[in-house]
């Protein structure tokens, strides 16, 4: 059949067969080293491959052909000066590459996109197709963007030219130009309203499939706006108009083949489902597409082969089951379900003859991997895996249950008990997910599994404020960190000691982002409950975090919303921040922070430790890793924090 990568054979080659009964755990890197494979993304043509992969900490963007082994590197990082965060084919012989590059702001440290351009083949690569005209460097009359990577969407029968979102003229309000992908040259498409008719300025825009910009969001204070036109107009109306701090109103995500319907998001019996709009004609009753009575579907719309036709949506980033409604791709969903039973299958990318696809297979016990799946012979060929030193054999399945709060609120608890122990009052790990709405991806989960291999239970909760449970849920989330949200947690973690799963005398609260936050908290809050606590890159200061929020783009009313406001909430802001309770926490503390973490900055890591130092707390250890950011991009990083993590846990939970 088809020839597969040579280099995803090799990768292949590596895999050890470990995990015999009574072995010894995998070594740490094993579970934490970047992913070997991360993406695989076929040509519109189906005759190449594009691999994002990681070796020896460097990350790589190789190309090669399906038949034969003509292979190119056509990118490669160290992952300092900048991170690979997406690719895409524009044409057979075309890839665009989105670059995340640490930046210096004037106030606060941020992070700025960029767009490189190559060829399959290595050459004609241009490292950012942003070209700033001569009088913009010299006069500085024109606004250098941010975000430079904000892809539009492509032009049918046009293989050179992509749409892509810049703000050149006015601080966050892009307009929309046709860029040349070979020079970089760009030409106006769509001029922002705002700035020039002083109307609400537009944020986001969204194309047709045949690449007309036709919809529009912006936002001004708390009031989010959607305008739309019809297909042969240039006038803008207005198809919906809500307060953020009131409810979540309709979000519109992209275009069927038919230029007339809109595909949107927005809340049906409390969760949120898609429907489908009718722009043209206006009197027409929007449809409802799919909808699930159990969680929101917050993803990313599936399109079938070709990029026309809109056949189902993904649950959500963390959770990438699709919702079909298209019988074809249902049944075509089956029949690879049935060539890879026991995983779940999410096509990837597919070729726009619809033939080849490539599959992306996991579960939680079975770390990701990458098949090529012929439609015509219905053969699911092996191209690599993520992991490939782990076997499933030696990792733990997780189960679910429901825990009442004490409000009643009804929380999931996963917990995942390590194998071959008697599951009764084990040494537990208290995992409360980041954002705080963003919870992990559900399925394969290294930490989870990382913490189970050293004999350790993990209990992870989905406490209030978490998204996709339904907006009532969501909300209740809302400017209650430290608070509702900490007692959820709190809740579990008595209910697990009761339920004589966990040892209360060897739990440890862990976690990173709000994760980390939280077992602060937990440690100033409850301190009874936790023989110790590790915070990776947590906020420590919800006061300062909110004053950081206004000078992020586009950051400061949603923060507002969902934490506080700076001035008028202080008091709660303030009796809720870590820092602020130092000298209340003797549990021992592993605080670690990345100097490079645009998400939550380094300072408030390095205010924390001079509050505990300040307060004689003599039981606290503090690391800062010098070239780390928030995802630990570089493999360096994830080697180090987990090394940190098995001094510190074994000397406390063994």
């Amino acid at each position: 059949m088809y020839g597969l990568f040579t280099l995803l054979v090799l990768v292949l080659s590596l895999s050890p067969a470990y995990a015999e009964s009574g072995s010894a755990p995998p070594p740490t890197a094993a579970f934490v080293s970047l992913p070997r494979i991360e993406s695989i993304q076929l040509s519109p043509s189906g005759r190449h491959l594009a691999v994002l992969r990681n070796h020896e900490g460097q990350t790589f963007l190789d190309t090669q052909t399906v038949v034969g082994e003509d292979v190119h590197r056509v990118v490669s990082t160290d992952n300092r000066e900048y991170i690979i965060t997406w690719f895409r084919w524009v044409n057979d012989e075309r890839l665009l590459v989105g670059l995340r590059v640490p930046a210096a702001g004037e106030t606060v440290e941020s992070a700025e996109t960029r767009l490189l351009a190559v060829n399959r083949d290595g050459t004609q690569q241009i490292s950012s197709l942003f070209k700033q005209g001569p009088l913009s460097s010299l006069f500085g009359k024109k606004h250098v963007p941010q975000i430079r990577d904000q892809i539009v969407g492509t032009i049918p029968g046009d293989p050179r030219h992509v749409l892509i979102a810049l703000d050149l003229e006015h601080p966050l309000s892009p307009d929309v130009y046709n860029v040349d992908i070979y020079s970089g040259e760009r030409q106006l498409v769509q001029a922002n309203p705002g700035p020039q008719s002083g109307q609400n300025t537009i944020a986001q825009w969204i194309a047709d499939r045949e690449g007309k910009v036709r919809v529009g969001v912006g936002q001004f204070q708390t009031m989010v706006h959607v305008i739309f036109k019809q297909p042969e107009s240039n006038l803008w109306r207005e198809l919906a108009m809500y307060d953020l701090t009131k409810d979540t109103g309709l979000v519109p995500l992209a275009f069927d083949a038919d230029p007339a319907w809109l595909y949107v998001r927005d809340q049906h019996r409390g969760k949120t489902a898609i429907f489908k709009v009718n722009i043209v004609d206006r009197a027409a009753d929007r449809v409802l597409v799919a909808a699930d009575p159990r969680f929101d579907l917050m993803g990313d719309l599936v399109y079938a082969p070709g990029r026309k036709k809109v056949v189902g949506v993904r649950y959500s980033a963390a959770d990438q089951r699709v919702l079909f409604w298209d019988f074809d791709a249902q049944r075509l969903q089956a029949r690879i379900d049935r060539a890879m039973p026991g995983y779940v299958n999410i096509i990837h990318s597919s070729s726009d003859d619809g033939r080849l696809h490539v599959v992306q297979s996991s579960g939680a016990v079975h770390p990701l991997q990458w098949s090529l799946f012929d439609e015509q012979d219905g053969r699911l060929s092996p191209l690599g895996k993520a992991y490939s030193d782990l076997d499933a054999t030696a990792l733990a399945f997780p189960r679910t249950t429901f825990v009442t709060a004490r409000d009643g609120k009804e929380l999931s608890v996963f917990l995942t008990l390590p194998k071959n122990r008697d599951a009764q009052r084990l040494p537990m790990i208290v995992f409360p997910h980041g954002g705080p709405a963003s919870r992990m991806a559900d399925g394969f989960n290294h930490w989870t599994q990382w913490f189970v291999s050293r004999g350790w239970a993990v209990m992870e909760v989905r406490f209030r404020g978490t998204e996709g449970y339904g907006e009532e849920f969501l909300r209740a989330g809302f400017q209650r960190r430290g608070l509702e949200l900490q007692d959820d947690i709190t809740d579990v973690v008595r209910w697990v000691i009761r339920s004589d799963i966990a040892n209360a005398g060897r739990i440890c609260i862990v976690g990173s982002g709000f994760g980390g936050y939280a077992a602060l908290m937990g440690v100033v809050k409850t301190p009874d409950l936790y023989r110790c606590a590790v915070s990776l890159g947590g906020v420590t200061d919800l006061s300062q975090l909110a004053l950081d929020s206004r000078w992020y783009l586009n950051q400061q009313q949603g923060g507002e919303v969902r934490a506080g406001v700076w001035w008028s909430d202080r008091e709660r802001l303030l009796e809720t921040s870590p820092v602020f309770h130092a000298q209340e926490i003797r549990m021992p503390l592993l605080l670690m922070h990345g100097a490079m973490d645009r998400a939550v900055p380094v300072s408030q890591g390095r205010t924390m430790a001079d509050a505990l130092k300040a307060a004689k707390v003599t039981t606290y250890r503090y690391v800062e890793l010098p070239l780390a950011d928030e995802t630990l991009s570089r493999q360096e990083d994830r080697l180090q924090v987990f090394s940190e993590l098995e001094q510190f846990l074994t000397r406390h939970l063994e």
